[in-house]
């Protein structure tokens, strides 16, 4: 009878995971969708106006942005940095500083620098913390950033992107909606 229980338990303890799991893939799909309505959403417009969001420092524009990594990454971290490229860098670190920005600078929510990101052409949270990744790797090579030009590489490659994706898509040109007619 213990056997049946434990069991049971174990299987109870299963699903649990299981569900968290799937809940976790469901919730992490949408997160990187753009919003469109995001700028209207008075959360949105409240955060982007703020200095400070849950206690982090927001940076006001890119060169402010930059200093405040500095910040974080010590001398060490800076040099190995300079040994690789910057796309390289950008996907080694994105889940680590990457989602650090991602998450304190409140990409998804709004802040005072993904409003300005978004101003420029960025609508997708991981194109931003892509570009602030290159934008830093740049920063401390001593390269110029040329910010705009990445923006617009980063954006036009999401659009190249989405097409593809449609492309393989079954387009469906018109329906037709039988509706039962009651004979009397």
């Amino acid at each position: 009878m213990q056997d049946i229980t434990h069991m049971k338990t174990r299987i109870f303890l299963l699903q649990l995971v299981l569900s968290l799991i799937v809940l976790s893939v469901s919730t992490a799909s949408t997160q990187n969708m753009p919003t469109s309505a995001a700028t209207g959403d008075s959360l949105y417009r409240s955060n982007i106006l703020k200095s400070k969001l849950y206690g982090v420092y927001i940076p006001r524009d890119i060169p402010d942005a930059m200093l405040r990594l500095d910040g974080l990454t010590d001398a060490d971290a800076r040099e190995k940095l300079k040994n690789i490229d910057e796309r390289t860098m950008a996907r080694k670190l994105f889940f680590g500083l990457g989602r650090w920005m991602e998450y304190n600078w409140n990409f998804q929510e709004g802040s005072r620098i993904s409003h300005l990101l978004r101003k420029k052409g960025l609508t997708y949270t991981e194109d931003m913390t892509t570009v602030m990744l290159i934008l830093y790797h740049r920063h401390v090579v001593g390269r110029e950033l040329n910010v705009d030009a990445l923006i617009a590489e980063i954006a036009e490659s999401r659009r190249k992107k989405i097409e593809e994706e449609k492309s393989g898509l079954q387009l469906i040109d018109s329906f037709r909606v039988v509706v039962p007619v009651k004979k009397q």
